[in-house]
């Protein structure tokens, strides 16, 4: 794998044609307001949530991006996973979808300007390499992806 297959990757899965089925941005762009605050059965999360937890991994990500070794966020943290969390109306829904688009840019933009080298190499104050984040990151939008659909489906 080299940065050119991580950039492809990132940008199918976000607002490409997967191989799976339909893309991170064209599914909250169809999934209509009135669904994104509520939950179902036992399922813990909302798919504001949900949404608002894979920013906040992507903002991870391009922390790392741009050198940041002390940047962390802590496991079922309010880092990890935001409280009081509320999407009403179609304007903060665009609002977060912006801010989900605003990550894919600078995750694009960073990664544009590493080598494939670069991939091997460890991530700052982690004991993991960059391919193993990068892997994540797109296991990690497909795993809530999976989880946003299916909620989805719960609920209407």
């Amino acid at each position: 794998m080299d940065i050119e297959d991580c950039i492809v990757q990132i940008k199918e899965v976000f607002d490409g044609e997967p191989w799976y089925g339909t893309s991170i941005l064209k599914v909250l762009e169809n999934i209509p307001v009135e669904f994104w605050n509520q939950k179902a059965g036992k399922m813990s999360h909302s798919i504001a949530e949900l949404v608002y937890h894979i920013i906040d991994w992507r903002s991870f990500v391009v922390e790392k991006l741009k050198n940041n070794t002390v940047y962390s966020i802590e496991l079922n943290s309010e880092k990890d996973w935001r409280k009081q969390v509320s999407i009403v109306s179609q304007d903060q829904k665009k609002v977060i979808i912006k801010e989900l688009n605003k990550t894919q840019e600078l995750i694009l933009e960073e990664l544009d300007q590493k080598s494939d080298s670069w991939l091997n190499e460890f991530v700052l104050g982690k004991d993991y390499s960059n391919q193993y984040m990068i892997n994540g990151l797109v296991q990690h939008d497909i795993y809530h992806l999976g989880q946003i659909n299916m909620l989805y489906n719960m609920l209407k």
